[in-house]
């Protein structure tokens, strides 16, 4: 699929995912992106870039028609993702809301449907090499259950009604303000409240950014991506002592506290207790601390045979360009 002058829209651009792929796409310069966000002022940074802007929200269906308006090419990477929220406010913007951007696709007769999902709906499972056939595992996570939902509804969309749709499932992914595995790591070892589990023995399947954007970008111009689903991680899952170790290097921190899995469990119990008293975010539960007990990795052949993708950047290269974003953004200090 061409991209040469045509209108890529962009759910969820104000976030970590999708504000990086709007700055690649722009860079790359063959399409217009437009970005759909509820907050103008929080895309200030991309309209400076030149990224036209769609005001609305997933779960408002006539501003989720006016931004699709026009546009080839959907990138889906809005979702509820903060830990806060109950069933039905992760529903209606993962679920319901994806399922008013699908209609608003095949009215506007978009030639391409990008779903970007999450590794997370295999579940708990205790496997290596997971790949694109292996079976959704509700239950984890309410998160993974509304990115299996939402599947769901983009699958059939392309089964029933023709929505040429692709689905792209990143595992762990950090660097460049990643919320989940760089800022909030390092601002946990900054403040020596970062443990790991089992001695951090457990693997971690990282994915660099950008190159997730790269594959991202496979998914909307290769035409045999179509109709099918992708898993996106670097290729080699390290332990989690490792990952966390270069952030500690980072600031001078030698070694990192440890806990076994029944007690971090049932400390993490705690804290959620204790939040659902506060009525605030628990500052761990037991989903992270079953992630930090997770032994699996996901196979990311068929991405490198069907798309032609390749991880370019290693943990090692991650970490150091990690590094030098960090202290350019004031989170570390100028070495």
């Amino acid at each position: 699929m061409g991209l040469q002058n045509k209108t890529i829209l962009i759910t969820g651009a104000t976030g970590y995912i999708g504000s990086r792929l709007a700055e690649r796409l722009v860079q790359a310069g063959a399409a217009r992106v437009r970005i759909f966000a509820r907050t103008p002022a929080k895309a200030a940074f991309l309209t400076r870039l030149g990224c036209e802007v769609a005001t609305g929200d997933l779960t408002d269906a006539p501003s989720l028609h006016r931004a699709v308006a026009g546009c080839a090419l959907i990138y889906h990477a809005g979702a509820w993702v903060r830990e806060t929220g109950g069933h039905d406010e992760v529903w209606a913007v993962n679920v319901t809301g994806t399922q008013l951007l699908v209609d608003a696709a095949i009215t506007a007769g978009v030639e391409r449907f990008v779903q970007v999902s999450s590794c997370a709906v295999y579940g708990s499972r205790q496997e290596f090499d997971i790949d694109e056939t292996t079976p959704l595992r509700p239950g984890s996570s309410l998160y993974a259950d509304s990115k299996i939902a939402a599947e769901a509804v983009v699958w059939r969309a392309y089964q029933e009604q023709g929505l040429p749709v692709v689905v792209a499932r990143p595992s762990q992914v950090y660097g460049l303000g990643s919320p989940q595995f760089t800022l909030r790591p390092l601002q946990m070892i900054q403040a020596g409240r970062l443990v790991l589990v089992d001695g951090g023995r457990h693997l971690c399947k990282p994915l660099y950014i950008d190159n997730l954007v790269d594959g991202l970008l496979c998914c909307g111009e290769t035409d045999a991506a179509v109709g099918e689903a992708f898993n996106f991680s670097d290729g080699t899952p390290v332990p989690w002592r490792d990952f966390f170790g270069a952030y500690a290097a980072m600031v001078g921190v030698q070694r990192l506290p440890s806990v076994p899995y029944p007690l971090a469990w049932f400390g993490a119990l705690l804290f959620e207790v204790q939040a659902w008293i506060r009525r605030k975010p628990a500052q761990l539960n037991r989903r992270v601390v079953r992630t930090l007990r997770s032994n699996n990795s996901f196979s990311i052949h068929k991405a490198q045979q069907r798309l032609g993708w390749q991880p370019r950047v290693d943990l090692a290269e991650g970490m150091r360009r990690t590094e030098e974003w960090l202290r350019t953004h004031g989170y570390l200090p100028q070495k």
